[in-house]
């Protein structure tokens, strides 16, 4: 017996069947891609965070083995010289202390080894928030830092660049800078910055873990910059427009790609996320290490 349909075609979708799936799967792609968005960023937040606490172990290691905290600038110009923006630097020393004494070794090979060797990436260095590509160096530069060292929150230039600053990271322009021990940071440990964000300015030139000053250390009342447009003091403060930003990309302030704040590595090795919103005077407060002042961060 043969079959009989009451229709010989089957019915496909109409345009506006069509048009309402397509809007209904874009309506969900687009309640998916935030979470996915703030799943990202709170895994790279993780560990940028992570990040710091290796640098804070190393720093605490270097402490240990020497009897004093890394020297802020770089001796790596010529012996006993620790000048402004000089080779060399603070993140230079940590190195045999975050397994990377291999590179340690290579670097202090002075010149040729110094050269050969500032521009090799350090993953340890870098937060991978920042969306740049941070690991491609262009020939002649130096490897880049996200993280730069606390010099204090001193209010003059001269104390900033000749010294002695007031941070965990002093600096001094003389030959015989003075070793900060962390008995030294008598505003408590764990009240103390040492050690904040800054992604590397957008044309390069500043940012490198193996120089000093401008590089990989800043303080949070910056009073001085080597580009233009910038906004003084320089302060921890987001930049809507990141590397874009005046001044060279926010050059002269510490600040971070994580949404509304920061980590910060403080004097006792822990870290600590700080809301661009918490109180100025108390980040100045926490910036110095000796300076007594009572703050509340909220």
């Amino acid at each position: 017996m043969s079959r009989s349909f009451a229709s010989g075609a089957r019915r496909g979708f109409t345009l506006i069947e069509l048009l309402v799936v397509i809007a209904i799967i874009a309506i969900l792609i687009g309640l998916l891609l935030p979470a996915v968005q703030k799943v990202r960023e709170a895994a790279a937040r993780a560990k940028c965070a992570n990040n710091l606490k290796q640098i804070g172990l190393g720093v605490h290691n270097h402490e240990s083995s020497t009897g004093y905290l890394p020297p802020s600038r770089g001796d790596l110009f010529g012996p006993g010289v620790y000048a402004a923006t000089t080779y060399g630097g603070w993140m230079c020393k940590l190195l045999p202390h975050i397994e990377q004494d291999p590179l340690s070794k290579r670097l202090y090979s002075w010149s040729a080894g110094y050269f050969a060797n500032f521009g090799t990436v350090v993953p340890t260095f870098i937060c991978p928030s920042v969306p740049r590509n941070l690991t491609t160096i262009t020939a002649g530069n130096g490897a880049m830092t996200t993280y730069l060292g606390v010099t204090g929150s001193d209010a003059t230039f001269a104390a900033q660049y000749t010294g002695p600053s007031n941070g965990i990271f002093e600096v001094s322009d003389n030959g015989n800078p003075r070793k900060v021990t962390i008995t030294s940071i008598t505003d408590g440990t764990s009240n103390t910055l040492m050690v904040g964000e800054r992604p590397p300015t957008k044309d390069g030139y500043w940012g490198w873990w193996a120089v000093s000053d401008y590089d990989c250390l800043l303080s949070v009342n910056q009073q001085y910059s080597y580009d233009s447009g910038c906004t003084f003091p320089g302060r921890f403060r987001p930049e809507p427009l990141g590397e874009n930003a005046p001044c060279n990309g926010g050059a002269n302030h510490f600040w971070a790609y994580h949404t509304s704040g920061g980590n910060w590595l403080m004097g006792d090795g822990s870290v600590r996320f700080i809301a661009y919103s918490a109180d100025p005077l108390a980040i100045l407060a926490m910036g110095s290490r000796n300076a007594g002042e009572v703050f509340t961060l909220n």
